[in-house]
């Protein structure tokens, strides 16, 4: 299939943001996420090859040179043609799980050439006779959470068709780019900026010890919380009158408070800004951070906390589209958030037909500055991962704190009127 005519867009400002971040650091691999789908059953390659070439190209987003004409920097669509599917073969490893994690490593630990448009890499590796991972590494100046998954449900799709044509999945890059730019130079903007300016203004102008440290990739800990936690979690939300991860939220402040000590932390939220956006069916990069400041005590209940949360989340939403790194800048430059809370709530499982059991897998999902919190949910499934800065943590710190959470959500969803200082187990709870 031969590459699209080019086409020379600006950039989003959240793919601004990437491209400035990789200039001043060209060899950095932070901006690296990837995914693996892990297959369990008689996978045809041909076919799946077939469907991951078919769904790449119709991403310009993925297909694009950055360079810098005069002033600004571009990105030229339609330049670089989709690249093809290496398979490795690990059946007859002695370990192949090993290998495979090698090889997953080294497709995400290389740094990409934005000037050359080297956005993805990827890989399948075949572990077993009914088992394969297929593992996709993009830069976030392409694709966002969103826009990925996005691709991984046009994948499923093109696989079940199995050749057959299929109605367009995704609309154009161009009026993406367009809209963000109509929008940063707009009055809403100017509004938007200066609402959250009045949220924030009393943040205290300290510096940001932990910047200093620098962004890394995080010691990981993941689980599969219970479904009878899952459900109880949702039980409780709606009795309080808001959505599961608006009590999420209030638990991650909890959470950070007894780490910290901090009596008004601010959450960092990813949110995809798609709702009522022409991005709705782009995969791209819009993503941005919305920060959550909730006041809290060791003796304010979950309850209330998850009440103000959802207060606060009301006041936020309206301004969503104010990037954060403008904010950071209006109020000085100094730290702006503690942990980077992310909830996926509606990840629906990838159907690649009835004898192909599909699991979607985050390897990694971008850079912490402490801690980094997240949650994907469907149904009464709930999915958390927590990475740690590995200049702060340990990986068994790590796994400890991750263990502390659930052990508090269990408490909290029985019991929401328990002050927040009485949820952590003693027994987790490190000095």
């Amino acid at each position: 299939m031969s590459a699209p005519a080019a086409e020379v867009l600006g950039l989003t400002q959240a793919q601004r943001g990437q491209w400035e971040e990789q200039q001043a650091d060209p060899g950095s691999v932070l901006s690296n996420t990837a995914e693996a789908l892990e297959f369990h059953g008689p996978l045809d390659l041909a076919r799946f090859e077939a469907a991951v070439r078919r769904t790449l190209a119709e991403v310009p987003a993925l297909h694009a040179r950055f360079e810098m004409q005069g002033q600004e920097v571009c990105q030229v669509l339609g330049e670089v043609p989709p690249r093809p599917l290496p398979v490795l073969d690990l059946r007859d490893q002695p370990d192949a799980e090993e290998r495979a994690r090698q090889e997953a490593g080294q497709l995400l630990d290389t740094p990409f050439d934005l000037g050359a448009g080297e956005l993805y890499r990827h890989a399948l590796l075949r572990l077993g006779p009914d088992h394969a991972r297929w593992v996709l590494v993009t830069h976030h100046i392409a694709l966002d959470g969103y826009g990925l998954s996005l691709c991984l449900q046009r994948v499923a799709a093109q696989y079940r068709a199995n050749g057959a044509a299929l109605p367009a999945a995704f609309d154009p890059l161009a009026p993406v780019v367009a809209e963000d730019a109509a929008y940063q130079a707009s009055a809403a903007r100017d509004a938007d900026g200066a609402a959250l300016q009045a949220l924030y203004a009393d943040i205290p102008h300290e510096p940001a010890p932990l910047l200093e440290l620098g962004l890394r990739r995080g010691h990981r800990t993941e689980q599969t919380l219970p479904p009878a936690l899952v459900r109880a979690l949702g039980t409780q939300a709606r009795a309080l009158g808001t959505a599961w991860p608006t009590l999420l939220f209030a638990l991650s402040a909890a959470f950070w408070h007894r780490h910290t000590g901090e009596t008004r932390p601010v959450l960092a939220l990813p949110v995809m800004g798609r709702l009522g956006s022409v991005s709705a069916r782009v995969p791209c990069m819009v993503m941005n951070l919305a920060p959550l400041r909730l006041d809290l005590s060791p003796h304010l209940s979950l309850a209330a906390l998850t009440r103000q949360a959802h207060a606060a989340l009301s006041a936020l939403r309206p301004h969503g589209r104010y990037r954060y790194e403008h904010l950071w800048a209006d109020l000085n430059g100094h730290r702006l958030f503690g942990p980077e809370v992310n909830v996926i709530p509606f990840q629906a499982p990838l159907d690649f037909g009835p004898d192909l059991k599909v699991e979607v897998r985050n390897l990694a999902s971008g850079p912490v500055e402490d801690l980094a919190l997240g949650f994907t949910g469907w149904g009464d499934h709930l999915h958390l991962h927590l990475d740690g800065h590995p200049a702060l943590y340990t990986p068994e710190e790590v796994a400890r704190l991750g263990q502390e959470f659930v052990a508090a959500l269990e408490r909290g969803v029985q019991h929401p009127e328990t002050p927040v200082g009485e949820l952590w187990p003693p027994e987790l709870v490190g000095a």
